[in-house]
């Protein structure tokens, strides 16, 4: 069963879960997600499950005290390989004062890209309480590096790779 935030404990939920949810809210009723769940608030940190579009799901990871909003091990790229590389690329451009209206505000927020162990994670570190704004670009980013990931290589370094083995 898919619980949304208005049946889990209303009371205890903090401000900052209440805005996460609502965005989460949001964007499933756009279609943008499928669904979310959200776990047990604990020490300051709660877990919600989302729910892709395509059914893929994915923990997102509220830590209150750290102002922080993380997919942790989201998707599997070395920290050499050339993924790695786009997705650094991607959290840089994203970044970028006057680029694009859409992207991250740094006197909101702040996005990291890490990877460890072969699995690479997204994080948006949250400035002024601004965790409904965070919760959505956060999605918007993830969902541009999961379609990035889904990408197939270019044939030129298929036969590249084929030629080398």
């Amino acid at each position: 069963m898919t619980h949304s935030c208005d049946f889990v404990a209303p009371v205890r939920r903090s401000k900052e879960v209440k805005a996460v949810c609502a965005a989460l809210r949001v964007l499933v009723e756009r279609g943008e997600l499928r669904s979310f769940q959200e776990g047990k608030l604990r020490v300051g940190r709660m877990p919600i499950d989302v729910e892709w579009p395509d059914g893929r799901v994915s923990r997102l990871r509220i830590d209150i005290e750290a102002a922080t909003l993380t997919f942790a091990g989201l998707m599997e790229a070395g920290a050499g390989s050339a993924l790695y590389r786009e997705l650094k690329a991607l959290a840089r451009a994203a970044q970028t004062p006057g680029r694009d209206p859409a992207r991250i505000d740094p006197a909101r927020a702040m996005l990291r890209v890490t990877e460890q162990a072969g699995a690479v994670s997204w994080s948006i570190i949250v400035t002024r309480g601004e965790y409904e704004y965070c919760t959505r670009r956060l999605i918007e980013l993830v969902r541009e590096a999961l379609a990035l990931a889904m990408e197939p290589m270019p044939l030129a370094q298929n036969y590249q790779t084929a030629a080398l083995s």
